[in-house]
């Protein structure tokens, strides 16, 4: 067998697996896959808008926000002593990422769940010659927080399209 060409036997690895996952469910016009952390991490880096979930005065909130991924933490830029900082602050949150083709049928959806807090002299050592979190909404959005990616999850579906 040529050096170029994988072994034909083992076990495959996650990602190969996930791979073949897709593929097969493509064939077949529909499916429902699981995404491993690192697919799931990689989808978190390769996006800049999110949506943050905490339990506000009046119930639960979603929000978007600009984020950046750092060293598997998300983290965003709010407003001192808004809503973000009075009822998500040291609490427990949710952080999702989507992206969905309506014609297709198709799509995916990341959710990271941690617990917010400020951002760290570390993640500014990170983010000092990277990118920045830049927010589109204006006002005075100077408190950096993070969230760290404790749990994970994610899935992808594949439609039959239209």
């Amino acid at each position: 067998m040529p050096e170029s060409e994988p072994p034909a036997s083992g076990t495959p690895t996650p990602q190969q697996t996930n791979s073949d996952t897709f593929w097969t469910a493509a064939e077949l016009g529909s499916g429902l896959i699981e995404l491993d952390r690192a697919e799931c991490l990689e989808l978190l880096a390769a996006k800049s808008v999110g949506r943050i979930a905490y339990v506000g005065d009046t119930g639960p909130r979603i929000l978007p926000v600009n984020y950046i991924l750092s060293e598997d933490c998300v983290i965003f830029r709010t407003v001192p002593d808004g809503e973000i900082f009075r009822h998500a602050l040291n609490s427990t949150c949710a952080f999702e990422i989507d992206e969905i083709e309506e014609f297709f049928e198709s799509g995916w959806s990341v959710v990271a769940v941690g617990r917010i807090e400020l951002a760290t002299e570390d993640d500014f050592a990170h983010m000092r010659f990277g990118r920045l979190p830049e927010p589109w909404a204006g006002g005075d959005r100077s408190m950096f927080v993070r969230l760290p990616c404790e749990h994970v999850s994610g899935r992808r579906v594949i439609g039959g399209g239209r």
